[in-house]
């Protein structure tokens, strides 16, 4: 008599065999020593395109990794509190320790930072071109007081937010490098596209060529 306990082992379905299938980046090891990956971080100096500030750098280095603000604070400075955040100013920043993580010359780092001097002056305020947003760019001339217009897009320069109004300062905190060309309040985007590091342009050469000129004409004419 056939029982409906006992199944015939020619009734039973095979078992899947479930493979783990190798992740398609190697796993990075943390190296509690220096607080980076022992294998180091993705970045590299040709995705800074000239004049930029170390705002986009560390957004572009965030994305590349898929990292939280205050990883990418950390790398300012040891004294520096990351949540208090600073201003992105030669002297304050420690370009060493940047240099060390993200293998970029200390000239770039360098010119990525505010030089205040009695002839120029930058704004308190985080100052931005949407257009050059959109691939990625944010420069240290857009911070310039009297610079009221993109260089290169001939556009005005924009400080609030287009959804809530918010204003951020200018000022590296973890609040502020969060949210990647967002705002840090309502975290809407700063423009009308969504910024990939493997899909990004570089700077077009007349743009270049503007940028460089202002540079030039602000630090040492």
């Amino acid at each position: 008599m056939f029982s409906p306990v006992m199944q015939p082992a020619a009734y039973s379905s095979p078992r899947k065999v479930w493979r783990a299938t190798p992740p398609p980046f190697p796993i990075l090891t943390l190296d509690e020593r220096k607080l980076t990956p022992a294998l180091g971080y993705l970045f590299s100096a040709k995705w800074i395109d000239p004049c930029e500030s170390l705002v986009t750098i560390l957004w572009k280095f965030e994305k590349a990794n898929a990292l939280p603000g205050h990883v990418a604070a950390l790398l300012m400075g040891a004294d520096i509190d990351p949540y208090g955040g600073v201003a992105p100013q030669a002297g304050v920043i420690d370009i060493r320790r940047l240099r060390d993580t993200l293998n970029v010359p200390l000239k770039i780092l360098h010119g990525s930072l505010l030089v205040p001097s009695q002839r120029r002056r930058y704004s308190k305020l985080f100052r931005y071109c949407r257009c050059c947003l959109a691939r990625g760019y944010h420069s240290v001339l857009h911070q310039i007081d009297g610079v009221d217009v993109c260089p290169a897009h001939r556009r005005p320069l924009e400080t609030a937010c287009r959804r809530c109004g918010y204003e951020a300062p200018y000022v590296l905190s973890v609040r502020f490098l969060d949210a990647p060309y967002r705002c840090a309040d309502c975290r809407a985007g700063y423009s009308h596209k969504v910024f990939s590091v493997l899909s990004s342009q570089r700077m077009k050469k007349d743009e270049r060529i503007a940028m460089n000129r202002l540079y030039f004409r602000r630090y040492f004419g």
